[in-house]
C-alpha cells in the first residue's frame, strides 16, 4: 500500500519522489526500503503505458476516493512485468493491501483486473503497439489528449496518445521529442524507461582510475571505465554508497558520464592552478564544484541558502574544507601531487546569483560554470517524477529563469574569460534559443566552437542524448568574453553585413 501511495502522491499530486518516500514510515530494513523504492518509482517510470493497458480491463475509472487502489494496480503491472514477480504473489499482495482497510470494497475488483490483465498482457501489449505505430505513421484517429496542449500535434489531429503511452511518457513530451529529435526520438524515450547505471567520478588528485577499478576488483565489484570521461567508472550493478570502496574519504563520488563532461567542455579556459578563480553558479549539490577542485581550480561555489548544507558536506568528503585547500596525487598513497603545484581552493557562499551585491568581492572571474535550474527533461530515467511534475507550459517560465541566470552571471566575468552554459534538458527552448536571445543581445559574448565532449553539434553548442550518448541528456555551450573594442567592431560588421542583405539594388541604368 505505502508504495501505491507514494506514486499517487507524485502523478495526481505532484510531489517529488524522494518527498513522497519521505513521507511514508520507514520501512524497517534497508532491503525493504529499497524495494519500496523500485516499486514505486517503477510505478511512475511506467505509469502511462500500464494505464493504457489497465483501461481496457476496467468498466469505468475509479473516481478520486479510489484512486489509491488504481496505484495498486499499477504497481502490480510493474511487479510482474518489469521486476519479475511470480504472478500469484504480486495478485495476492495487491489483494492483501486493501483486505481488512478502507479499501476492502476494492479487493474483488482488484483481483479480477489483475487475473484478467495475466490472461490477457499478450494481446493488449500488441494492441496498444499497433496503435502506436498508427500515430507514428500518421493513422491515427484524432482524439488525443494530453495536457492542455490540444488533442492533435498540428498535422491534421493525429492521435499521439497510444504513441505516447507506449513510450510511458505524457502527450507533450512524446510530441516535443519527436519533433526536435525525429532521428533519436525512440532511442531517447525507450531510455528514459530505463532503470540507469550507478556511474562514479573517480578523484584524481587521490586516486587514477586504474588503480581505483583494482580497487573495486578486489573488493568483488564488477566495473567498467566510461567510454567518453576519462575519470568515470560504471558499476555493473548498482550499490549503496556505504558499500562502495573509498566513497566516504572521497575517492569517487557519485555522478553521471555527461555530467563529468564539463571539464571537458571548459578545457583551456579553465584558469591553471594558482590561477584565476572560477565561479561555479547553481552549484548544490556540489557535484560539479567537486569536478573542479579535483582539477586544481580555485572555486567560489555560490547557491541558495537552503541548498548550500548539501554542498558543504559533499566538499567535506572529498576534503575540500570551505577555504582550505587539500592537495594529493593519483596513486593513492597521500604523497602530494608534482602536477599541480597549488592546493585548489574551495569557498562557498549562501547568495543570489541574480542579486551579486550581497555576495560579491566585485573581483571577476576568470572563468564560470553555470548549470542552470532547469526542465530535467535530460534525466528522466533517474527521476521518473519529472514525468508527471512538469507540463508543456513549464519549459518557457525555465527559459525566462535560465535567461536572467545567465545575464546575471555574464556581469562578473572578467574580459577575457569563458562561461560553460550548461544544462540537464534535452528541449532545445532551454538551450540554443536562450542561448541564441542572449547573444543577440550581449555583443561582448562570443560562441566557442567545442571540440569536447562528444554529441551533437548544435547551433551553439553541443547536446548529448541519453539512449544515443553514454549517460544522461546535458546541454553544454561555451561563451567566451571579447574586449569592448572587438565587441564594437564585431557588431558594426554585423549591421553592415545586414544592412547591405535587407537594401534592394538598385534599378539598372537606363
Amino acid at each position: 500500500m505505502r508504495a501505491a501511495q507514494v506514486a499517487l502522491e507524485v502523478v495526481d499530486r505532484g510531489r517529488s519522489l524522494d518527498e513522497a518516500l519521505a513521507a511514508q514510515p520507514a520501512p524497517a530494513s534497508p532491503r525493504e526500503r529499497a524495494q519500496l523504492r523500485e516499486i514505486a518509482a517503477g510505478g511512475c517510470r511506467h505509469y502511462h503505458y500500464f494505464d493504457a493497458l489497465l483501461a481496457g480491463l476496467l468498466r469505468k475509472p475509479f473516481d478520486r476516493a479510489g484512486r489509491v487502489a488504481h496505484f495498486l494496480l499499477i504497481n502490480a503491472c510493474h511487479q510482474i512485468e518489469c521486476m519479475r514477480t511470480p504472478d500469484h504473489a504480486a495478485v495476492s499482495e495487491a489483494v492483501s493491501a486493501v483486505a481488512g482497510g478502507r479499501h476492502a470494497w476494492a479487493a474483488g475488483i482488484i483481483n479480477a483486473v489483475l487475473r484478467n490483465f495475466l490472461r490477457r498482457r499478450a494481446q493488449l501489449k500488441r494492441d496498444l503497439e499497433s496503435a502506436a505505430g498508427a500515430a507514428e505513421s500518421g493513422d491515427g484517429d484524432g482524439d488525443g489528449g494530453g495536457d492542455g496542449a490540444g488533442g492533435g500535434n498540428g498535422d491534421g489531429g493525429i492521435d499521439d496518445s497510444a504513441a505516447a503511452a507506449w513510450f510511458a511518457v505524457p502527450v507533450w513530451f512524446y510530441r516535443a521529442i519527436r519533433a526536435h529529435w525525429p532521428a533519436h526520438f525512440r532511442a531517447i524515450l525507450d531510455a528514459g524507461n530505463r532503470k540507469p547505471p550507478l556511474t562514479l567520478r573517480v578523484n584524481r588528485r587521490r586516486i587514477s582510475r586504474d588503480a581505483y577499478l583494482a580497487q573495486l576488483a578486489a573488493a568483488g565489484i564488477d566495473a567498467q571505465p566510461t567510454a567518453d570521461s576519462a575519470l568515470g567508472v560504471t558499476l555493473t550493478a548498482p550499490l549503496p554508497v556505504a558499500r562502495i570502496p573509498g566513497f566516504a574519504d572521497g575517492l569517487a563520488s557519485v555522478q553521471d558520464e555527461s555530467a563529468q563532461l564539463a571539464l571537458a567542455a571548459l578545457d583551456s579556459a579553465l584558469p591553471s592552478p594558482g590561477g584565476g578563480r572560477v565561479l561555479d553558479a547553481c552549484a548544490a549539490p556540489g557535484g560539479k564544484t567537486g569536478l573542479l577542485l579535483e582539477a586544481g581550480a580555485n572555486v567560489v561555489a555560490v547557491d541558495l541558502p537552503a541548498r548550500v548544507a548539501a554542498l558543504r558536506d559533499n566538499l567535506s568528503r572529498l576534503g575540500f574544507a570551505d577555504g582550505e585547500s587539500s592537495r594529493d596525487d593519483g596513486d593513492g598513497d597521500g604523497d602530494g601531487d608534482a602536477n599541480i603545484e597549488t592546493a585548489a581552493e574551495a569557498t562557498v557562499i549562501a547568495g543570489d546569483l541574480t542579486n551579486p551585491g550581497a555576495w560579491w568581492d566585485r573581483r571577476p572571474f576568470a572563468c564560470i560554470l553555470l548549470d542552470v535550474p532547469c526542465s530535467g527533461s535530460g534525466v528522466i530515467r533517474r527521476h521518473p517524477d519529472i514525468k508527471h511534475r512538469r507540463r508543456a507550459s513549464d519549459i518557457d517560465k525555465f527559459a525566462a529563469q535560465q535567461r536572467q541566470l545567465l545575464a546575471a552571471a555574464w556581469r562578473l566575468l572578467a574580459e577575457g574569460g569563458a562561461l560553460l552554459y550548461v544544462t540537464c534538458s534535452i528541449l532545445p527552448a532551454e538551450n540554443d534559443a536562450v542561448v541564441e536571445q542572449f547573444t543577440a543581445q550581449q555583443n561582448d559574448a562570443a560562441v566557442q566552437t567545442l571540440d569536447a565532449p562528444t554529441g551533437l553539434a548544435t547551433t551553439f553548442g553541443v547536446q548529448r542524448l541519453p539512449g544515443v550518448h553514454p549517460g544522461d541528456g546535458f546541454y553544454f555551450c561555451r561563451l567566451n568574453k571579447i574586449a569592448p573594442e572587438i565587441a564594437t567592431k564585431t557588431a558594426t560588421k554585423t549591421a553592415t553585413k545586414t544592412a547591405a542583405e535587407t537594401t534592394p539594388n538598385p534599378p539598372a541604368a537606363a
